[in-house]
């Protein structure tokens, strides 16, 4: 089975436009972005309906039933993602290799979410999502690194606080210090296990 963990995904909106293979019907071209990419593959969600006890996927203008072929084993796509950074379209084919249903909290709307792995693809097309996968995945490493450091200057600014506070016997002081400092610390650990996963893909290569 393919472990779609194993690889970092990066969590990343690329506008997104899927055909269906395999269907007798012409279906409509399903419009969407990518909830996030990894070199492999892409992850997305559809907004969805549900009427008479069938999922209906929310186009712009209407509402399709395209999920009972999205769901059968091993159903292929064709993609075309475009890039962020300079509106580059690319094309390939994909495998749906997982899918899942949901409801967001405190509202009725439904989704409906999926892992296409990416099987198809030119070789120089292949080069370039490689290489923006990785450079958006190691861009968002730095940016992990940058929010250690503030954290660890939010939590020395919180000691002051309270070093201040207790010694001017000012409790309102002292106890915005200690809480500062907590939530800087918990900052600081999330940021480091980010930033960690990131330096561990450039180290072992696997993007």
């Amino acid at each position: 089975m393919f472990n779609r963990r194993k690889f970092k995904r990066v969590t990343i909106a690329l506008p997104l436009q899927i055909k269906l293979l395999g269907v007798s019907k012409q279906p409509p071209t399903i419009k969407t972005i990518t909830s996030n990419i990894s070199p492999l593959g892409i992850s997305l969600e559809l907004p969805v309906s549900l009427a008479n006890g069938v999922f209906f996927i929310q186009l712009e203008k209407q509402s399709v039933n395209l999920i009972r072929y999205l769901v059968q084993k091993d159903k292929e796509v064709e993609l075309e993602i475009t890039l962020s950074d300079r509106e580059e379209k690319l094309r390939a084919r994909g495998r749906v290799i997982w899918y899942n249903f949901g409801s967001r909290e405190g509202d009725v709307s439904y989704y409906f979410g999926a892992g296409i792995l990416l099987k198809e693809m030119a070789d120089e097309a292949k080069k370039r999502w490689e290489m923006f996968a990785r450079g958006t995945a190691l861009k968002t490493g730095k940016i992990w690194q940058q929010v250690q450091g503030l954290s660890l200057f939010t939590f020395a600014a919180g000691i002051v606080l309270f070093m201040v506070g207790f010694y001017s016997e000012i409790t309102t002081i002292a106890k915005t210090g200690i809480f500062l400092s907590f939530i800087a610390l918990i900052g600081f650990v999330v940021a480091w296990w980010q930033h960690r996963s990131h330096l561990y893909l450039k180290k072992y290569k696997l993007f």
